[in-house]
């Protein structure tokens, strides 16, 4: 079964019911219109399935998520996670010593992304309750470009009572056009070019700086694209999407300094409101 990436009508009958139980004749049409051609026997036959295997309950007519599976699906994540972001043992990033650094190389913009989301998670539950997420991009386009991915991230970030605070190099019309969704405590965006390199970008977290270059060639398409002037639009969406695929070196170095890291934290952190530790 694969949610986030739905491929078979099983699939999809678990992402409909995902926000509530619904009629099995509604169910048959919201699936008939996503997907067209799906019969009324191919869906009944998912339905015995998702049955079958305790996935989904069918009583009057109506069918929903099996609360019981739901909860072995959310044990199942939460042990998961667990696994991945508490075991110090398991990752070379927290095994990091003060002014000891790692590095990594990748041949796609989407690899490099994957695995800095990762090492992100990796140590924000690592490093204390109160210690914000720094960001500087020279534009936050992987937002624009995966929003979804992006959006699960920060919302991991400030469920663990973090802030997330960017910092962004661009003005243009497609920079400011995330400032209504970056207006809160938890989340806030300031704007203004702190690097000359328009490949460069860096996080801090509590002793640990991420610092990631991106392939020339890809920034300076992707400072074109925004220096269009343009604002958030379906053609800057899929642009930006294409250059997480094209085949590139990029690289990530992730060093732990602690006094390094305070003295960045101090340079970043006068432009944002920072709640105070409880």
């Amino acid at each position: 079964m694969d949610l986030l990436a739905p491929k078979t009508l099983e699939d999809q009958v678990v992402l409909l019911l995902a926000h509530g139980e619904r009629g099995t004749t509604e169910l048959l049409h919201k699936l008939q219109a996503k997907r067209p051609g799906t019969t009324k026997q191919g869906f009944y036959v998912a339905l015995r399935k998702l049955k079958a295997e305790g996935v989904v309950v069918v009583y009057k007519k109506t069918a929903a998520l099996n609360t019981t599976w739901i909860q072995k699906m959310r044990d199942a994540l939460r042990d998961m996670g667990r696994a991945y972001t508490t075991q110090e043992d398991s990752s070379d990033i927290l095994s990091l010593a003060d002014k000891e650094s790692v590095s990594y190389k990748f041949s796609t913009t989407k690899q490099l992304d994957n695995f800095w989301g990762h090492a992100q998670n990796i140590i924000v539950h690592a490093t204390h309750a109160n210690e914000p997420v720094y960001t500087y991009d020279p534009h936050y386009w992987f937002y624009v470009a995966r929003r979804d991915v992006e959006s699960s991230l920060i919302e991991e970030i400030n469920s663990l009572g973090k802030q997330f605070l960017m910092t962004v190099g661009g003005a243009t019309p497609l920079d400011k056009a995330l400032l209504p969704e970056f207006n809160t405590q938890m989340r806030q965006y300031h704007i203004e070019k702190l690097y000359d390199k328009p490949n460069y970008y860096m996080t801090v977290i509590g002793d640990y700086i991420t610092e990631t270059y991106l392939d020339e060639k890809v920034a300076a398409r992707i400072n074109a694209l925004y220096e269009r002037g343009e604002g958030l639009n379906e053609r800057a969406v899929q642009e930006l999407q294409q250059e997480l695929s094209v085949r590139v070196k990029t690289k990530m170095k992730i060093t732990r300094n602690r006094a390094k890291a305070r003295k960045l934290k101090t340079k970043l952190d006068k432009n944002f409101y920072i709640k105070q530790a409880e």
